[in-house]
């Protein structure tokens, strides 16, 4: 009846997930942060942020670049984001670029930049192939390559 069984030690073997951390909206931070969990940001920070799941609320705002798995945006981003799911809300503002490979933006959310998707790279392999793009022979049929 009280035995111990196998299956309660591997609950205990496996990492419970972190609960977010949250930054309220009357805190400044001047630095990055990084963390393999969650941020939510409410208030200013001055810095690079990175996390699997980030939320900028309403009012906070972010002078630094964004890179996550999902990035929620209802506030203000100073700088580049990238993300795999990128979110931004009616009451986003964001100057700088996103590279995301989806993108979802609410009518009334103000992005001064470009919009880059990632898988669209990937099915261009001659963008990044280091190859030449054009080869001129001279007289000689020996190549240069421009």
């Amino acid at each position: 009846m009280f035995s111990k069984s196998k299956r309660g030690n591997a609950d205990k073997d496996q990492e419970e997930p972190a609960a977010p951390s949250i930054l309220s909206k009357n805190l400044h931070i001047t630095g990055n942060l990084e963390t393999e969990g969650d941020i939510q940001v409410e208030g200013v920070v001055d810095g690079d942020v990175r996390s699997e799941l980030l939320t900028i609320g309403l009012e906070a705002v972010v002078n630094g670049s964004v890179s996550g798995d999902t990035i929620r945006v209802e506030g203000t981003v100073n700088g580049q984001i990238t993300g795999r799911i990128v979110q931004l809300g009616k009451s986003a503002k964001v100057t700088g670029d996103i590279v995301h490979e989806s993108l979802a933006v609410e009518a009334g959310a103000f992005v001064h930049g470009m919009c880059r998707n990632v898988e669209q790279d990937r099915q261009r392999p001659d963008l990044f192939s280091g190859r030449p793009s054009l080869v001129v022979t001279d007289d000689d049929d020996s190549a240069v390559s421009l």
